[in-house]
């Protein structure tokens, strides 16, 4: 089921002024929902961006939790899916805005607590799942594993349904938010950061935290609901000749800037209508398609350092966030809903690929026979041309000087047509007897076994058949889910 289309929910914070900065008002919050920032080119003139939210530094993360980011959590009970990402330069506040600290927790502690005091005051059994993995240098790492474990990288994958995921990727089933609390720690202490210039823990790669809820709402009516919340902190855009980075970090950060600069493309691509939308230029777009011009709900949580130092930035972030406003989503509710034929499908699928193995098979048997031929005639080039250049040829000039001598064919050892002294077929090569011999074979296998696996599919799509015309009729028993 899809709903109306709804813009992505754009909301701004301001992180306080660091012991190290000088205070100013060059960034303000004038109402609730507009936000004055000094012009970086004509200090003495103010330009004002309206979102649907904005913060100033005083307010905590209780408040911007329970105001805007609570009911898209809410929403994931619906069977809907929602995204929350913060964006912003490095050192605006995006990891502490998303993950907070032991005394002040961010959105993804307060996320799970919400979505387990829900399970617990719900008669409804949920199955909650999480998995958090980095975007590291163009490459997904698993948290919930060693480091060491990590190899070189995780692949993105698409499925029947076109949905984007990560292929081996785990998915830990947690029933308590303690649970869930200490692994997080855990997998936090895998993530990847660096000191800079600006920033004593800079994040060097986006992190994201998906929670896939399921149940069923009805016993009668076995129907499966799936909500997913995919909780993101996007690592910081830098300027090098700012943050002093060394080779390692220019690396990164060469790395994070292109990620980042392929998401400003999507945004743009998705307001002008472009035909294409380069999804695919970047991971990290890749896993955010659902969010950007599909069928989820998507919050974008923008920081920005005060001060007019920043300015310049401050601007650049906030026009990146005034058109992603524009973003339009179709959030959709997500059934579970079970494949009929899936024992058919799989059967069939089967045969289909033991159709193209038993093409290979006879190809890779035409092509040996073809080097067979190839090989062996230019092995009797060989021999003709050594018999050519016998022991007065060049190669054995008796002179040393290399004259060519040309043999006679009188004098050239003449090649015996008696079958018993012909040469011996080349080692480690099959004849082409022995090719034709095996592919027959082969293809008689498989020939053989396509028959036994299409009758068996057969076989059991007549039960299912069956079994549906009994539930169709209310005549379902045990006897019948045993015999299929």
């Amino acid at each position: 089921m899809t709903t109306a289309g709804n813009k992505i929910k754009v909301v701004c914070r301001i992180r306080p002024f660091l012991k190290t900065e000088k205070p100013d008002t060059a960034v303000s919050v004038e109402s609730s929902t507009v936000l004055r920032v000094t012009n970086p080119r004509d200090t003495t003139k103010d330009v004002k961006f309206n979102f649907d939210s904005c913060y100033g530094p005083k307010v905590g993360q209780d408040v911007i939790y329970k105001t805007d980011v609570r009911p898209l959590v809410e929403s994931i009970f619906s069977g809907m899916s929602a995204t929350v990402f913060c964006y912003g330069v490095t050192g605006a506040g995006k990891t502490h805005t998303i993950q907070g600290t032991e005394t002040d927790p961010g959105i993804i502690p307060r996320a799970l607590e919400h979505i387990f005091m829900h399970k617990q005051r719900d008669a409804i059994n949920y199955d909650v799942r999480v998995s958090y993995y980095e975007i590291y240098k163009e490459a997904v790492f698993d948290l919930f594993k060693p480091r060491d474990a990590a190899g070189s990288g995780l692949p993105i994958r698409e499925d029947a349904s076109h949905k984007v995921f990560v292929a081996g990727l785990s998915e830990k089933r947690v029933t308590s938010y303690e649970q869930f609390d200490s692994m997080y720690q855990r997998a936090c202490g895998n993530r990847r950061t660096a000191s800079t210039k600006l920033n004593n823990h800079s994040s060097r790669s986006h992190a994201i935290l998906t929670v896939h809820v399921q149940w069923k709402d009805d016993l009668a009516s076995g129907r499966t609901w799936c909500g997913r919340l995919h909780l993101i902190d996007l690592a910081g855009s830098e300027d090098n000749r700012r943050t002093e980075n060394g080779r390692d970090r220019m690396a990164e950060s060469s790395a994070i800037n292109r990620s980042l600069f392929v998401l400003g493309q999507v945004v743009e691509a998705l307001n002008t209508g472009a035909s294409r939308i380069p999804y695919r230029d970047s991971k990290m777009t890749r896993i955010l398609q659902d969010s950007l011009g599909g069928d989820s709900q998507g919050m974008m949580i923008v920081n920005i350092s005060p001060g007019e130092a920043f300015l310049q930035d401050t601007h650049n972030t906030l026009n990146f966030a005034t058109k992603s406003r524009e973003v339009v989503n179709k959030p959709v509710v997500h059934e579970v809903v079970e494949q009929r034929w899936s024992v058919v499908d799989r059967l069939q699928h089967h045969r289909g690929v033991g159709r193209a193995m038993r093409t290979a098979v006879v190809a890779a048997g035409g092509v040996a026979k073809r080097r067979w031929s190839e090989e062996a005639a230019s092995s009797d080039n060989d021999d003709s041309s050594v018999h050519q250049n016998g022991p007065g040829s060049a190669g054995s000039s008796s002179n040393g000087v290399g004259s060519k001598r040309r043999v006679s064919p009188a004098m050239a050892p003449a090649r015996s047509s008696d079958p018993g002294t012909r040469r011996p077929p080349l080692a480690g090569h099959p004849q082409p007897q022995q090719a034709d011999f095996v592919q027959k074979v082969v293809s008689a296998k498989f020939h053989e076994i396509s028959q036994k696996s299409e009758s068996a599919s057969n076989q059991i799509m007549e039960r299912v058949m069956r079994i549906e015309k009994q539930l169709s009729g209310a005549q379902l028993d045990s006897t019948a889910v045993i015999d299929l």
